[in-house]
This record gives C-alpha cells, sequence and structure tokens, in this order.
C-alpha cells in the first residue's frame, strides 16, 4: 500500500500588506538618513581644513617667534610672519582633471607644489591626496604684525567652495628685542562649511 501523503502545515508568510508597510519604513529612513549621511561625510572632510590650518597656525607662530637676520645687511629683522604664499595647488579646484588625475575629488599629492619659502617658513606642506588648498597672507611687523591663513574646497565638485580661514596678529608688548609671543586669540572664520 502506498504512504499516504499528508498535507504539510501551512508556513507563516508576509502579507502584501506587512511588506509595503516594511517597504514605507525602509523609504523614509533613506529620505532622512541619506542627506545627513552626506552632510557628515562633508564634515569629515572638512576637518582636514581645521588640522591643517592650526598646523600652519603654530608654525607662523614659532617663525614670529624666532629672530631672523636680513641677509644683505646682517641686522636683526623685526619679527613678523613669513611672507606670502598663492593658493597651494594651484588651479580652480581639487576637481579638475590636472590636480585629480585619478578622479578620486581630492587633490592628488605633488610635494613639488608646495616647494615655497613661505610654506617652508611655516613648515606646512600635503604630502597625501587632499581635498583643500591652501594660502598663507600676512604684512606688518612687531605688534601690527598679521596673517590670514586660508583653506578652500569644493567638497562635492558642484561648483559651490568652502572657505576656512584663521588669522593671528603680532605680539601687543613686542619690542625689536623681544617677541616671543603672537597674540592668543586666533580668529577663526568659516563659510560653506559643509557646502
Amino acid at each position: 500500500m502506498a504512504p499516504l501523503l499528508r498535507p504539510s502545515p501551512r508556513r507563516p508568510a508576509f502579507t502584501l500588506v506587512e511588506l509595503m508597510i516594511a517597504v514605507g519604513i525602509i523609504a523614509v529612513l533613506a529620505v532622512t538618513a541619506v542627506p545627513q549621511f552626506t552632510k557628515y561625510l562633508r564634515g569629515a572632510k572638512a576637518a582636514e581644513a581645521n588640522l591643517s590650518l592650526d598646523i600652519i597656525r603654530k608654525g607662523a607662530a614659532a617663525y614670529y617667534a624666532i629672530p631672523h637676520t636680513d641677509a644683505v645687511t646682517s641686522r636683526r629683522k623685526p619679527c613678523q610672519f613669513p611672507g606670502h604664499a598663492a593658493l597651494t595647488p594651484k588651479g580652480a579646484s581639487c576637481c579638475i582633471d590636472t590636480l585629480d588625475t585619478d578622479n578620486d575629488e581630492r587633490c592628488d599629492a605633488n610635494p613639488s607644489a608646495w616647494d615655497n619659502a613661505t610654506w617652508a617658513a611655516v613648515r606646512f606642506g600635503m604630502s597625501d591626496s587632499h581635498y583643500f588648498q591652501y594660502a598663507f597672507d600676512s604684512a606688518g611687523t612687531l605688534a601690527g604684525a598679521r596673517f590670514i591663513a586660508s583653506a578652500h574646497a569644493d567638497l562635492d565638485c558642484d561648483g559651490l567652495r568652502s572657505t576656512f580661514e584663521l588669522g593671528m596678529k603680532g605680539d601687543t608688548q613686542a619690542t625689536e628685542a623681544d617677541c616671543d609671543a603672537v597674540s592668543a586669540a586666533a580668529a577663526f572664520f568659516r563659510d560653506n562649511e559643509t557646502e
């Protein structure tokens, strides 16, 4: 005699309504999470500028406090910050092909781009791929010495640039004989921080 076939017990399954609710929840999460995640990524990229400008600030402060001698007259120069350094690396942004040959939306590592007396004086340069381009401007001596270091980047290559600037002043008590410090408070400016 042939064995009797018994109907198998019915397995529970998702109903169409349950599946639609799950898809709806996933859609709501995606709509709210993706923009926040994108903003978080841009914020992480912007951390490069904060760190780099702090390195430049420390280097400029050390340069200001160290006595320098004029090569021609052999006299001590008044305390001052290093001179001007144009936007480095040169170009419109790190999104263009000449600065980003590997298409990762970052400037390629190019140590020779940082071969400049000002960048050497503040002990700054980028040896790895990076998002920002940097510039340094200074003027004055002693208590009238000032500098502004800036970082510029198009973090998502949409034509809108983030700008970070850090500025400091010379020692208010500076004399020809002594100027060990710069002003304690650094001014920090941010525009379109995460675009």
